[in-house]
C-alpha cells in the first residue's frame, strides 16, 4: 500500500517576478501595456502565478475554465477589485460597472430592460441613421484624401449611437467639429488606468496638472450629462405614462429613482448615464479600430468582405434591415477573429470576498486574482495557426461548428456569468454595420510603417493605427 501524501501546492510556493521592498513589482508596470507586462510573466513562470502588488499579493491565472467559475460567481465569492468601486465613486461616475452586491443588482436590471433585444429594435432607424452619417464623414475625407485615426472616428460613431439608444438625444458628434463630448470621455479611462495602477494615490492629497485636466474634462461631460436627463425630465413631465413603460435607460432610471423608496439617488442616475456613455464609446470603438487594422493588413480577407457586403446590400450603402445584418457570415466570422486575436479586455482584476480555491489552491477573502483571457485564445490546438487573422476559421462547416463550440467555451469578449456585457447584443450590430457599411464603399489602406501597438486604457486600443479610405 502507496502511503505517499501528495501535498496541495500552497499560494505561498508560487513562482512570482521580482519585487522591490515595499511596493513589490508596482515599478515593472507601465499602465498602458500591463497586459502585456502580464501575458510575459505567464510565459515566463507559468501559470497560475503570483505577483506582489506592494500591500498584497495576487494570483495570476490564464486557465478558461477557472476564469468562467469566477465570473459566474459574481457578485457572490468574487467583485471587482476595490479600487475600482472607490476610484470610480472619488470622480462622481459610479454606475453598474463599479457597483457591488445588492446596488449592482438593482442597477443591473434597469440597465438590461435598455439594452435589451427587443429596445434595440426599436431604435434600428436610429442607427441606420447614424451609421449613414459616418458614411458621409467617410466619402468626404475619402475625396480629400485624408488621412484618419480611425478609432477616434468610431469614438463619435458608438457616442451618438449610445446616446440616441440610451438617452433618446441626437448630440450627432459624427457631423460637429473638435468641440464634442467625446473629446473629453475619451480622457477618463486612461486617467482610471493610471489611478488603478498607482503605487500611491497621491490625487487625495496633491493635484498634478493631469488631475486638474480630468477635472474639467469630468465637469465637461457632466454638463452634458445634466443635459440628457433635463431632456428626459421634460418628456416625462409631458408623457406621465413613461414613468411605467420608460423607452430608454435615462428614463428608467429617473422612473426608479421617482420611485417610493427606490434607494436610487441623483448620483446613481448619473453615474450609470456616464458610466454607459464610457462603456459604449471606449469597447465598441476599439474592437472595430482592431477589426478595420486587420481588414487593412490582410487583402484577402477585405476583398472577401466586400464581396459579401456587394451581394448581400446590393444597391444600398448602408444595411438598413435585421436581415441584412444577419446574413453578414464573413463579417461576423472577422469580428469573431478580431475579439479573439485583440480582446479589448485582455486582463482583468477580481477579489474573493470569501476563503475560496482557484486551480487547487486555497485562497483568503480578498486576495485579488488576476485572469489572462488572451492566451486560451491562442491555443494551437483549437485555433490552428493561431497567431494568423483567418476568419474563414469560423465559416460554418462540421470543423468550424465544433470548433465554435469549444471556443464559447475559452473566449470570453464580452465576459461571463451574471455581470455579462449587457451592451453585446448592440455592440456586436455596431461593429457589423459599420463594417459592412465600410466594405461596401470603400478600401482601407493602411498608413505607414511604424508597427501598431497595443495600449490599455481600461479596454485595449491600437495606437499608431492611421488609415487612408479610397472610394470604390
Amino acid at each position: 500500500m502507496n502511503d505517499t501524501v501528495i501535498e496541495k501546492r500552497r499560494f505561498s510556493d508560487l513562482a512570482h517576478p521580482p519585487a522591490w521592498p515595499l511596493v513589490g513589482s508596482l515599478p515593472y508596470f507601465d499602465p498602458p501595456r500591463v497586459h502585456l507586462v502580464f501575458e510575459e510573466w505567464a510565459r515566463r513562470y507559468g501559470t497560475p502565478f503570483r505577483v506582489h502588488l506592494g500591500r498584497r499579493w495576487m494570483m495570476v491565472i490564464d486557465d478558461p475554465a477557472e476564469i468562467g467559475r469566477i465570473l459566474r460567481s459574481r457578485p457572490g465569492a468574487f467583485r471587482r477589485v476595490r479600487p475600482v468601486e472607490s476610484i470610480f465613486r472619488e470622480l462622481g461616475i459610479a454606475g453598474i460597472f463599479s457597483s457591488e452586491g445588492a446596488d449592482w443588482e438593482r442597477q443591473r436590471r434597469m440597465v438590461m430592460r435598455a439594452f435589451d433585444p427587443a429596445h434595440l429594435k426599436t431604435y434600428f432607424p436610429g442607427l441606420v441613421m447614424v451609421t449613414g452619417r459616418l458614411l458621409e464623414r467617410f466619402r468626404r475625407a475619402a475625396e480629400a484624401g485624408d488621412v484618419l485615426d480611425l478609432q477616434q472616428e468610431y469614438m463619435r460613431y458608438t457616442v451618438d449611437v449610445t446616446a440616441g439608444l440610451a438617452f433618446g438625444v441626437d448630440i450627432n458628434t459624427i457631423e460637429q467639429g473638435d468641440n464634442v463630448i467625446q473629446k473629453h470621455l475619451d480622457k477618463v479611462f486612461p486617467s482610471i488606468n493610471r489611478r488603478m495602477a498607482a503605487i500611491f494615490p497621491w490625487w487625495r492629497y496633491f493635484k498634478l496638472p493631469a488631475d486638474r485636466a480630468l477635472e474639467n474634462d469630468l465637469t465637461q461631460v457632466r454638463q452634458a450629462i445634466d443635459g440628457f436627463i433635463g431632456a428626459a425630465r421634460k418628456r416625462m413631465d409631458a408623457d406621465p405614462g413613461l414613468a411605467a413603460n420608460p423607452s430608454n435607460l435615462i428614463e428608467a432610471l429617473l422612473a426608479a429613482r421617482d420611485a417610493p423608496q427606490s434607494g436610487i439617488t441623483d448620483t446613481d442616475v448619473s453615474g450609470n448615464v456616464f458610466t454607459a456613455l464610457l462603456a459604449g464609446e471606449d469597447t465598441t470603438a476599439n474592437t472595430l479600430a482592431w477589426l478595420s487594422y486587420f481588414l487593412a493588413e490582410e487583402p484577402h480577407a477585405q476583398a472577401a468582405a466586400q464581396a459579401e457586403a456587394d451581394r448581400e446590400l446590393g444597391t444600398r450603402a448602408v444595411p438598413d434591415d435585421f436581415e441584412s445584418v444577419d446574413a453578414l457570415e464573413y463579417i461576423a466570422a472577422a469580428t469573431r477573429e478580431a475579439m479573439r486575436l485583440k480582446p479589448v479586455a485582455p486582463f482583468l482584476s477580481h477579489e474573493s470576498n470569501e476563503p475560496v480555491t482557484v486551480c487547487g489552491i486555497e485562497l483568503r477573502a480578498r486576495t485579488p486574482v488576476g485572469t489572462l483571457l488572451r492566451p486560451a485564445g491562442l491555443n494551437p490546438e483549437l485555433f490552428p495557426d493561431p497567431l494568423a487573422f483567418k476568419p474563414e476559421r469560423w465559416i460554418s462547416d462540421a470543423r468550424a461548428t465544433e470548433r465554435e463550440s469549444a471556443a464559447k467555451r475559452v473566449l470570453m469578449p464580452f465576459g461571463g456569468g451574471p455581470r455579462f456585457c449587457p451592451g453585446r447584443y448592440l455592440a456586436l450590430m455596431e461593429i457589423q454595420m459599420v463594417t459592412a457599411m465600410l466594405m461596401k464603399n470603400f478600401r482601407i489602406e493602411r498608413v505607414g510603417d511604424e508597427p501598431v501597438r497595443e495600449r490599455n486604457a481600461l479596454s485595449m486600443l491600437p495606437e499608431g493605427f492611421y488609415a487612408r479610405l479610397h472610394l470604390r
